[in-house]
C-alpha cells in the first residue's frame, strides 16, 4: 500500500510540509482534519509509516478503488457481493436497504438501524445476524447514496437545460455551508433536486462560485453552463446579485455566458416588502408585543399549565403562542397574530393572576403587567385585527412563492389579484376588523376594558396609507416581472391565458414576439439542445390549435401538466417543446434552499457534531 506524498519546498530547498495526495482527494467528514490532509509541518518516516497503516488512509484508498471501477463501468465491491447472492439472501438484502433508507430519510440515528432490524426479527422477520450494527446502516446509507448521485448524475446529463439554486448558512461547527440545488427537466417535468452541499474557500463572489464550480464537476459536468438558464439566491446584497463582481456576474463573465437569468428569490422579496412597511411603525409595537408574550410562556411549563387550566375552565383551548420575529416566512406573522387573538381573553386573565400574586418574581410581575397594559391598548388591538386581514393576503402570496411548481405566470396572476384584494380593502374593513367591531359594547373587548379609544375615522385613514403603501413596495420588488421582455413571455406558455379557437386570427398571432424574445436571447442553449428555432415557431402555431380545440381536456391542468402529456405522447412538436422546456426551468424561489438547511440543521445537531 503506497502513500502518495505531497509536499512544499522553501527557497532553501527544505521540505516543510507533506500531505497526503491520497487523502486529500478521498477523506471524508472527520477525516478531513487529519494532518496528512491539512498539511503536516512534522517530516518523520515513522509519521508517515502510522499514516499508512491508519484506518483512514485504508478507507480512502478504498473509495479511490471504488470509484476507479465506478468509472470504468465495473461493479463496486457491494455490487459484486450483491451479484454473487442467491434469491433468499437477495430477499434479506431487500429488508437491510429498505431499513437502512428509513432511517436516512426520517433522520435518525444510525445507532436506530439494528434496534429496528431486531424489532423486525421479532415480529418474526428473517433478516439473519450479519448486517446487525450501525456501522453496516451507514454503510448501506453510503451504496444508497451512491445510486442517487448517478441517478442524479444521469438526470443531469439529459435535461437540456438547468437552473442553479443556493444559498448559504452555518452548521452547528460554525463552518460556512452553500446548499446548492439544481432545477431540471425528468420525465417532461421541472423538479427541483438536492446536488450538493459544499463548504466554499471564503464568502465573497468568488468563494461561492468556486463552491458550484466543484460541485457540478464532482458529479462530471464541469461545463454545466453550457445548459444553464438561470440562477437563483436571496439577493444577499453585492455578494450574489453584484452588478459588478456578484456570483452571476462573475458566472456570466467567466464561461461566456450572457444568456444566464439571475433572479432574486420571489419569497425573500415579498418578506423585504413587508419589513418595508412594518419598519419605523406602530406595527413594530405589535410585533414586539407578540415576542413579548411568547417568550413569557417559553420554556415555563408552571405558565402554561396556569393558562391552560384557565382555558379549561372557560370550555375553550389554550394555544402556545409563537414566534414571529426573526427570520420566519409571513405566514408564522399571520400564526401569532391569530393565536394570539385566540388566547385573548385567557391571557388577560392569566397575566392578572400573575400579577396579583405575590409568590411570582417582582420581576415577572412586572413584565406581565406591562404586556395587560399594550394588550389593553385599543389601537394595538384593532392593528391586530388589521393585520391580521392583510397578511392572510399576502401569506397567500408567500406559499405560492415557496412551491416548487411556481412558474412566472402563475407568480403574476397571484400578485395582481391581491393587488385587486388589497385596493378593497383600504376603503372596507375586512372580515377580522368586522368581527372586532362587532365583539366591541362601548370600551369593552372580550370582558375588558380598552384604553385609549381612537376615532374610526382616523385608523380608517391609517389603514389606507398602510394598505396603498404595501401595493407600493409590491410593485417596487416586484417591477421586474412586469417589464423584464422574459418574464412577460413566460405567460404565454400558460395556455389558460390563450385566446379562444373561435378567434383564430388572434390565435395565429399570439405570442409570437414573446417565443423569438426568448429564442433569441436564448440561443446558444437552445442550440446546445439540438432546438431548431424555425421549426419551434412553425410547431408553436399547430400546437395552439391543437390544445384550444381540446380545451375540454387542458382546462383543469396545470400548464406543467398539459406540456408534459404532449411532450410524452407527440414527438412532432419537439423543437417548440424543448422552449417550453426551457422557461419552465426558470428558477423563481430558493425556499427549497431553506428547507435543506432546516433538514441540514436537524441531522448535524450539536450531539452529531460534538
Amino acid at each position: 500500500m503506497n502513500v502518495t506524498l505531497g509536499k512544499h519546498i522553501t527557497a532553501d530547498n527544505v521540505v516543510d510540509e507533506i500531505w497526503c495526495g491520497l487523502c486529500r482527494d478521498y477523506a471524508t467528514g472527520s477525516e478531513r482534519t487529519s494532518t496528512f490532509v491539512t498539511g503536516n509541518s512534522v517530516v518523520k518516516k515513522d509519521g508517515v509509516k502510522y499514516h499508512k497503516e491508519s484506518a483512514s488512509h485504508k478507507a480512502c484508498l478504498s473509495r479511490k478503488s471504488a470509484a476507479s471501477k465506478k468509472l470504468l463501468g465495473q461493479p463496486t465491491p457491494m455490487q459484486e457481493s450483491l451479484l454473487k447472492m442467491d434469491k433468499e439472501l437477495l430477499v434479506k438484502m431487500k429488508k437491510l436497504f429498505v431499513t437502512a433508507f428509513y432511517v436516512a430519510t426520517n433522520e435518525r440515528p444510525f445507532t436506530d438501524f439494528p434496534k429496528l432490524l431486531q424489532l423486525q426479527k421479532v415480529n418474526g422477520l428473517s433478516i439473519g445476524d450479519t448486517y446487525i450494527n450501525d456501522k453496516a446502516g451507514k454503510e448501506f446509507v453510503k451504496q444508497i447514496a451512491e445510486v442517487y448521485f448517478d441517478d442524479l448524475k444521469l438526470a443531469m446529463q439529459n435535461s437540456p437545460f438547468i437552473s442553479i439554486y443556493s444559498d448559504g448558512s452555518t452548521d452547528r461547527t460554525e463552518s460556512e455551508k452553500e446548499t446548492i440545488l439544481v432545477k431540471l427537466i425528468e420525465a417532461s417535468y421541472p423538479v427541483i433536486k438536492f446536488l450538493k452541499l459544499e463548504e466554499p474557500e471564503n464568502t465573497k463572489a468568488s468563494g461561492i462560485l468556486g463552491a458550484v464550480d466543484k460541485a457540478f464537476s464532482d458529479f462530471g459536468i464541469p461545463d454545466y453552463h453550457q445548459k444553464t438558464v438561470g440562477y437563483c439566491s436571496d439577493g444577499a446584497a453585492s455578494v450574489m446579485m453584484g452588478s459588478k463582481k456578484g456570483v452571476v456576474k462573475l458566472l456570466k463573465d467567466q464561461y461566456n455566458a450572457p444568456w444566464i437569468l439571475g433572479v432574486w428569490c420571489l419569497a425573500h422579496r415579498l418578506e423585504l416588502a413587508i419589513k418595508d412597511i412594518f419598519k419605523g411603525t406602530y406595527m413594530d409595537s405589535v410585533i414586539d408585543t407578540l415576542v413579548s408574550v411568547y417568550y413569557f410562556y417559553k420554556g415555563s411549563a408552571k405558565r402554561n399549565k396556569e393558562a391552560s387550566t384557565i382555558a379549561d375552565i372557560m370550555d375553550e383551548q389554550f394555544l402556545k403562542p409563537d414566534k414571529a420575529n426573526g427570520t420566519r416566512w409571513i405566514y408564522h406573522k399571520l400564526r401569532a397574530i391569530t393565536k394570539l387573538l385566540m388566547d385573548y381573553r385567557i391571557i388577560m386573565i392569566h397575566m392578572g393572576n400573575y400579577v396579583e400574586d405575590t409568590t411570582n418574581k417582582g420581576e415577572d410581575r412586572a413584565k406581565a403587567k406591562g404586556i395587560i397594559n399594550k394588550l389593553r391598548q385599543y389601537k394595538l388591538v384593532w392593528y391586530l385585527h388589521f393585520m391580521k386581514n392583510l397578511l392572510k393576503e399576502v401569506a397567500k402570496v408567500s406559499l405560492l412563492f415557496q412551491r416548487e411548481d411556481i412558474n412566472t405566470s402563475s407568480a403574476v396572476t397571484k400578485l395582481q389579484s391581491t393587488a385587486v384584494t388589497l385596493n378593497h380593502l383600504k376603503s372596507n374593513p375586512g372580515i377580522n376588523q368586522q368581527a372586532f367591531l362587532g365583539a366591541l359594547e362601548g370600551d369593552q373587548y372580550k370582558d375588558h376594558t380598552l384604553l385609549n379609544v381612537i376615532d374610526e375615522d382616523v385608523l380608517q385613514r391609517e389603514r389606507m396609507r398602510i394598505v396603498q403603501h404595501l401595493i407600493d413596495c409590491l410593485d417596487a420588488r416586484f417591477e421586474n416581472l412586469h417589464t423584464n421582455p422574459l418574464f412577460l413571455a413566460c405567460h404565454v406558455f400558460d395556455h389558460k391565458n390563450w385566446p379562444s379557437s373561435e378567434d383564430q386570427e388572434a390565435l395565429l398571432v399570439y405570442g409570437v414576439q414573446d417565443v423569438q424574445n426568448i429564442m433569441t436571447h436564448f440561443a446558444v442553449i437552445l442550440q446546445n439542445a439540438n432546438g431548431d428555432p424555425e421549426k419551434a415557431l412553425e410547431q408553436w402555431t399547430d400546437l395552439k390549435l391543437h390544445v384550444t380545440r381540446n380545451y375540454a381536456n387542458f382546462q383543469a391542468l396545470h400548464p406543467l401538466a398539459v406540456w408534459q402529456g404532449i411532450d410524452q405522447e407527440d414527438t412532432d412538436r419537439g423543437d417548440y417543446i424543448t422552449v417550453i422546456h426551457l422557461t419552465s426551468v426558470f428558477p423563481l424561489s430558493n425556499a427549497s434552499c431553506e428547507r435543506s438547511f432546516s433538514t441540514m440543521k436537524r441531522v448535524k445537531s450539536d450531539w452529531r457534531c460534538g
